[in-house]
């Protein structure tokens, strides 16, 4: 029986609202009485993520940022990669070349800024919840950065700047697609895969012992490195593809990770 669960969160555990219905907080709560460990992975800002661990209200390890940042049940900070600091002011201006059809958005230690308010970021930012600062991007300080990504209406007007990231930085970075339209950039070697293995080992697990939920490119390593990894119905088509032989299971809107959790661990 797997000893953690481990799960991504928009299009995964939470429903089309952003939301953890009812009955999947039940499920995760009575797992987590009966023994098993949760952790959250997730693309999202530690700030944003903690909120939802907390209505929870159960002790759990959270992945933000993709991996860039590990935080343990206390809220410390246990492992940290930030963008280096001489490569922000050209990624801004990279994203300010396609700012027509692209926003850019840079997470900076526990704030979130852009430059100009834009009806795509909405759903991302609620009152009340993790909320986006309106700045000049060159007056961000370049230390401390998480983060970089860009937001745009159509999965086609990235793959341009895609592009020339990587001809323009190649290593110095990673990138992924959370979203189809959600471009991504972190420090080198950052993914949510490489976070878990070391949150893993941290609490005398392996990834034999690990079972986990994903929709997203950002969730391939995670997904392919665990003894089992489960594919959401609504999961990006490239990762379908990348993980052929991943069982899919139902659509985020249907509680489909708490449906499968019950029928996993009733044996």
């Amino acid at each position: 029986m797997h000893a953690v669960v481990v799960s991504d969160l928009d299009g995964t555990l939470l429903n089309s609202q952003h939301e953890i219905t009812p009955h999947t907080k039940q499920v995760i709560r009575r797992l987590h009485d009966a023994g098993i460990k949760f952790v959250f992975a997730t693309g999202r800002h530690h700030v944003d993520v903690s909120r939802l661990a907390e209505d929870l209200d159960i002790s759990m390890y959270l992945i933000t940022a993709n991996g860039a940042r590990v935080h343990n049940p206390s809220g410390q900070i246990i492992i940290r990669h930030d963008i280096f600091p001489e490569l922000v002011p050209e990624l801004i201006n990279m994203g300010r070349e396609f700012s027509g059809n692209v926003l850019t958005n840079v997470y900076q230690e526990d704030s979130w800024f852009i430059e100009e308010q834009h009806e795509s970021v909405e759903q991302f930012s609620d009152e009340n919840k993790f909320a986006y600062q309106l700045q000049d991007l060159d007056t961000v300080n370049t230390t401390g950065i998480s983060k970089i990504f860009y937001l745009a209406e159509k999965h086609e007007d990235l793959l341009p700047l895609e592009q020339r990231i990587n001809e323009e930085l190649g290593d110095s970075v990673t990138m992924t697609f959370s979203l189809p339209i959600c471009l991504e950039v972190m420090a080198p070697g950052v993914c949510k895969g490489v976070a878990l293995a070391e949150v893993l080992r941290l609490k005398g697990h392996r990834f034999k012992d690990t079972i986990a939920f994903g929709d997203g490119m950002n969730d391939y390593e995670m997904l392919q490195g665990v003894d089992k990894g489960l594919l959401m119905g609504n999961a990006h088509q490239k990762l379908r593809a990348l993980l052929p032989d991943h069982e899919v299971i139902g659509h985020c809107d249907d509680n489909a990770v708490a449906e499968f959790l019950e029928r996993h661990y009733s044996h």
